[in-house]
């Protein structure tokens, strides 16, 4: 009775590694088919053939007119390439499988979403009643004193906080 719940054990947990794998591979091909798809709308889309699209370029991917202002990080009326895969970075932030990677990924838009001006930083003011605990945490925070939060500074920030936290939670 023992051999044979061994062996069927074994049997579906070398299943499951060959499923695993066959899975892996279907994941990178649907990404790689995603990919050319991507490229081929923007090169569609790309009527000047300058390499980034501007405000009437965007208009023939309704999603992507649509967020067209939060894109263009530079604000100069144009979406790059790079500013595309930064956005897709920052989605991609909130997708991960894993407890933290969410959180980060939420810690990001939030930033993104705080930060009115667009100038990478979050002063007071933008900050204003949107998240009491880190206003409470300003001056914590600011650790060079500018009176704005930089993305550095927030991730520092953080990062101590979790340090301090797995401290805590050893014997």
């Amino acid at each position: 009775m023992r051999k044979t719940l061994i062996f069927t054990a074994l049997a579906l947990a070398s299943g499951l590694a060959f499923a695993q794998q066959g899975t892996a591979g279907d994941r990178e091909a649907a990404r790689a088919e995603w990919r050319a798809k991507a490229e081929a709308r923007w090169a569609e889309a790309d009527k000047n053939g300058n390499g980034s699209l501007d405000r009437a370029e965007a208009q023939a991917m309704p999603r992507l007119a649509e967020r067209f202002e939060r894109i263009d990080a530079n604000a100069d009326g144009e979406i790059t390439r790079e500013e595309m895969a930064a956005m897709r970075g920052k989605m991609r932030h909130g997708q991960r499988g894993m407890r933290m990677g969410r959180m980060q990924g939420y810690m990001a838009g939030l930033f993104v979403g705080m930060d009115d001006d667009r100038n990478g930083a979050i002063s007071r003011a933008e900050l204003g009643d949107k998240a009491p605990r880190i206003a409470e945490n300003f001056a914590a925070i600011d650790t060079d004193g500018n009176g704005e939060l930089s993305k550095e500074e927030f991730r520092a920030f953080h990062k101590q906080k979790r340090a301090e936290r797995r401290a805590q939670d050893k014997p």
